[in-house]
């Protein structure tokens, strides 16, 4: 089966690429997969597409959303007559354009798929007139744009593609409202905690504030510290002091170093805190470890 690639239609100059075609007897392809994503709007015509070797039926104002490696055609093309809008773009491209809040994406089922979450709208959506209007719209604003090739052309592209799944997402949760979204708020939240916890590592020797981390992460503090509470049991403080006295741990067993430096380094403010929060957590004094350290024997 043919797999085809981004790069042979980008030609290394967008993030996006668009065009709106006909399917016929003269116009007629075989089953393929390929590396990016493909959203399709049926502009016209009525048929079949077969999509992993299951059959949709497909009519006007239908769109379809093709992610990498899954395989599909139109089996009757040739007497369908099909008008519709390729949008072809890397699965990677949308998370660059996307918010740092986390809860607007998991809002949004048009966007799971690019969350890392591994969740994914219907294969099918079909729109009414009015909403057949607005899309078929936004798609052509879109090829315009890239037509121009002018400076920026590439960004706005994006920003409108970005645009169109979140317009997508909402007519699909107002045909779809008990569509379940728990799954992915919860697939959210632990990408959230994990990049804080990546953030905290990065940053453990100096000073932090709960102000700095929503700032960086725009997110609410309260809000961050609720989710991070629920997905690790534990607070952001706790797990920074965790981390500072990992850190510790480390320079006491690898480094000459003396324990007032090395509590400097980790981020305490003074060696006595650092003592006492060491002992709470490693269940000895930094000295008694460090000697434990080194009379170690190796098997």
């Amino acid at each position: 089966m043919e797999r085809k690639k981004f790069s042979e239609y980008d030609r290394g100059e967008y993030d996006v690429w668009i065009q709106r075609a006909s399917h016929g007897k003269h116009n007629l392809f075989e089953e393929h997969l390929h590396d990016f994503v493909e959203l399709i709007y049926v502009v016209q015509g009525q048929g079949m597409h077969r999509i992993n070797g299951t059959n949709y039926a497909l009519n006007t104002g239908d769109v379809f959303l093709i992610m990498p490696g899954e395989s599909h055609h139109f089996p009757d093309a040739a007497t369908s007559h099909l008008e519709i809008v390729n949008c072809l773009f890397r699965q990677d491209t949308i998370p660059a354009y996307l918010p740092k809040d986390m809860n607007i994406q998991a809002e949004l089922p048009f966007i799971w798929p690019f969350c890392g979450g591994g969740e994914r709208p219907p294969r099918k959506l079909s729109l009414t007139s009015a909403e057949s209007t607005e899309v078929l719209g936004q798609l052509e604003a879109m090829l315009q744009e890239l037509k121009t090739g002018a400076p920026g052309a590439n960004v706005i592209a994006v920003q409108l593609l970005v645009h169109l799944l979140i317009r997508l997402s909402r007519i699909l949760l107002r045909q779809s409202p008990d569509l379940s979204r728990t799954k992915p708020v919860s697939i959210q939240h632990e990408i959230l905690v994990r990049k804080v916890i990546a953030y905290l590592e990065q940053h453990f020797h100096r000073k932090l504030s709960i102000e700095e981390l929503a700032q960086a992460f725009t997110i609410s503090g309260r809000h961050l510290c609720r989710v991070f509470r629920e997905q690790t049991n534990r607070t952001i403080h706790e797990m920074l002091l965790q981390i500072r006295v990992e850190r510790a741990k480390q320079m006491l067993a690898e480094t000459n170093r003396s324990v007032d430096s090395i509590a400097s380094f980790a981020g305490f403010s003074d060696s006595s805190h650092f003592n006492r929060t060491f002992v709470r957590l490693a269940g000895c004094t930094p000295s008694r470890y460090r000697k434990e350290c080194f009379w170690k024997p190796i098997y």
